[in-house]
């Protein structure tokens, strides 16, 4: 990456040369000025089911994450669990890899995708997915600095949380979508039907993929109590 690239993606962990204030939605929108993606999302995960999106460059990225969520399966998912970089560079391609994610998101327009861990050591706690509308979106030298924003992005999110209490998120983190309102349908739902967490989930998996509805849209269902998976 030539110099001036660099400079660029520099502003946007610092603040955007306008003045604008730090935030992760500077870095994702730094991130496409630097590479020849059509969008970039960060996401932070607890594990493979806990995941929040911290920010995105536009709602379709967001919406690609949220088909992530839904299904349980794609590239965010599989980076975090097994702390690799996964490349891919024709979706078309790895559609039985993950039956259901592949082909919602060519249908939203996916052709390429990486997945790179935000990650301490071999401890994942996080991801930053790049996508492009067009095959071999990343040629190998963009991979390898796509690896090395992957690291910066990890040095920020540490950084800022070193700076806050234990128990709490650093503000930038906490202005993420940490789908709370899923987190609180998913033990409505497992109280509902005496069943685990987990299978709780899946439950809520199940009925947003057959309603072809967000996840959040059918948490906030729950929460309402507009919709009840015991009747």
């Amino acid at each position: 990456m030539d110099e001036g690239g660099w400079e660029q993606f520099g502003a946007a962990l610092t603040g955007a040369p306008e003045g604008e204030p730090f935030s992760l939605a500077t870095v994702c929108r730094g991130i496409t000025t630097l590479l020849p993606v059509c969008g970039a999302a960060i996401v932070l995960m607890g594990n493979r089911s806990t995941q929040g999106i911290a920010s995105t460059t536009d709602s379709l990225t967001a919406s690609i994450q949220d088909l992530e969520f839904t299904l349980g399966e794609g590239p965010g998912i599989d980076a975090f669990s097994q702390v690799e970089v996964v490349c891919i560079h024709d979706l078309d391609s790895v559609a039985p890899r993950w039956a259901f994610f592949a082909p919602a998101a060519s249908g939203l327009g996916v052709r390429s995708i990486y997945s790179l861990p935000l990650r301490s050591g071999r401890l994942a706690m996080g991801t930053v997915t790049l996508w492009s509308d067009q095959a071999d979106g990343l040629d190998d030298s963009q991979q390898i600095d796509a690896v090395l924003v992957a690291e910066l992005v990890s040095g920020v999110v540490l950084t800022m949380q070193s700076k806050t209490a234990s128990e709490s998120l650093a503000w930038p983190l906490d202005l993420s979508d940490h789908r709370i309102v899923v987190h609180q349908a998913t033990g409505m739902v497992a109280a509902q039907l005496s069943c685990a967490i987990d299978e709780a989930l899946v439950r809520l998996r199940a009925y947003a993929y057959a309603a072809e509805l967000p996840m959040d849209e059918v948490a906030k269902a729950v929460v309402s109590r507009q919709l009840r998976f015991d009747r």
